[in-house]
């Protein structure tokens, strides 16, 4: 079950990498393109909990500033920090209910956009947050959240139909052995 949670988990953060980086490039709202590992942290962090929250967070981050940083951790951090707090929200979580999971990514790509202005830019001297707010901040959480609206439900399905099948089937084999002793 763990080594297929895994590999389901990789495939869809480097996927989700290769549309972000590849594929909303091309057609590009304003500056901005969606946050699509920002999703996938939030939305694995609030279906699984606070360890794989983390953990996709930080690998979603690395795979970033491995390939667009000079400085290796700061998106690492900054998303797995952002798992780790959607992750404390498992418990609120229910499946059929988009409206927490829809407010969580909002909440953290805000965040998300303001600790990049702050840590990008304000402390190498740029103060203009009036062209970052109209032109990367609005947009940028305007397309990420139009895109999430396809996103996240894509990965509750996959959560559900394929990540968690297995996990009932083996539950319900059990439980048929122990009702039979």
């Amino acid at each position: 079950m763990k080594i297929k949670k895994w590999i389901i988990s990789i495939a869809s953060v480097l996927l989700f990498f290769s549309l972000q980086t590849a594929a909303f490039r091309v057609f590009p709202i304003g500056r901005s393109v969606p946050e699509l590992l920002l999703i996938i942290t939030v939305s694995y962090g609030l279906m699984r909990g606070e360890q794989d929250g983390i953990l996709t967070g930080f690998f979603c981050g690395l795979l970033f500033d491995v390939f667009f940083m000079d400085i290796l951790g700061f998106y690492a951090l900054l998303y797995a920090f952002i798992g780790f707090v959607c992750g404390a929200a498992n418990d609120l979580f229910r499946k059929d209910d988009i409206k927490l999971p829809l407010i969580s990514i909002l909440l953290s790509e805000l965040f998300f956009c303001l600790c990049r202005f702050f840590f990008l830019n304000v402390l190498l001297g740029n103060f203009n947050f009036r062209f970052f707010a109209r032109d990367i901040l609005l947009p940028e959480t305007a397309f990420t959240m139009l895109v999430s609206i396809g996103a996240y439900p894509l990965l509750l399905i996959v959560e559900e139909r394929i990540v968690n099948r297995q996990f009932i089937k083996k539950k319900e084999e059990g439980e048929g052995i122990t009702d039979a002793l």
